[in-house]
């Protein structure tokens, strides 16, 4: 049975493992502008990083933690070849090499490095996992449904979202920008343009999708909930009884 992992304690262990990394490189939380993912992944889990044009029949597939045995279809001299890379390599598809891809890079390693955390944390989590985007136009069968949906692969992007995005990091790239402590919504989901600009800005701060930043706020008690009446009011519009 896989032990789901709270997001109180997500919050501490990813937290004490930045702290920790940044010790190993002599610099300052304070000083810190957006987590090194890649160095975390690197030189705290020792993995190694590789670039490879995959070939898996599953398009979606963009990312592998080897296991040392499972095997990942790759193109070699012009043709699909199944590699067994050597086990804790993360491999990542040729296209997250160009800069362009540096946000959704920087996400899938965290989720990797979080399938580490996991198992080092949950006993018995199996290793050898591709990360896979859900392409919702496509029949999936049980078996590639259930891996898709599976409490491993939840957790794991929850770990990796906590790693790119600790508490102490937010709050400091929050302030900085919008000289608040909360990022204010109206109604449940709203924000006023002015707001939207500042949580973009936030999230280039610190390698992240504003998607990624909205969720990471929510699960960190940083926004402040204001009336919806409140944004209609400001943008002109009326609101009846």
């Amino acid at each position: 049975m896989k032990e789901k992992i709270d997001q109180d304690r997500i919050n501490e262990l990813t937290e004490k493992i930045v702290e920790n990394y940044l010790r190993k490189k002599r610099q300052r939380p304070e000083d810190v502008i957006c987590v090194d993912i890649e160095g975390i992944a690197a030189e705290y889990f020792g993995k190694d990083i590789v670039y490879e044009r995959f070939a898996e029949k599953d398009p979606g597939r963009d990312a592998f933690t080897a296991n040392g045995s499972r095997p990942l279809r790759v193109m070699r001299d012009g043709r699909p070849a199944d590699i067994v890379f050597p086990e804790g390599t993360i491999v990542l598809d040729m296209r997250f090499a160009d800069q362009s891809e540096a946000v959704s890079r920087r996400f899938i390693l965290a989720h990797e490095v979080g399938h580490e955390i996991y198992a080092k944390v949950s006993p018995g989590v199996p290793q050898g996992y591709y990360h896979t985007v859900f392409d919702t136009g496509r029949i999936y069968s049980p078996s590639e449904l259930a891996e898709q949906m599976s409490v491993t692969e939840a957790q794991a992007s929850r770990i990796g979202c906590a790693l790119l995005m600790p508490r102490f990091l937010v709050e400091k790239t929050v302030k900085e920008v919008t000289g608040r402590t909360a990022v204010t919504v109206y109604g449940d989901y709203q924000m006023l343009p002015g707001g939207s600009a500042d949580l973009k800005r936030v999230a280039d701060d610190l390698g992240v999708s504003s998607l990624m930043l909205m969720i990471r706020l929510r699960r960190l008690g940083l926004l402040e909930y204001r009336p919806i009446e409140e944004y209609f009011a400001a943008l002109g519009m009326e609101v009846y009884d």
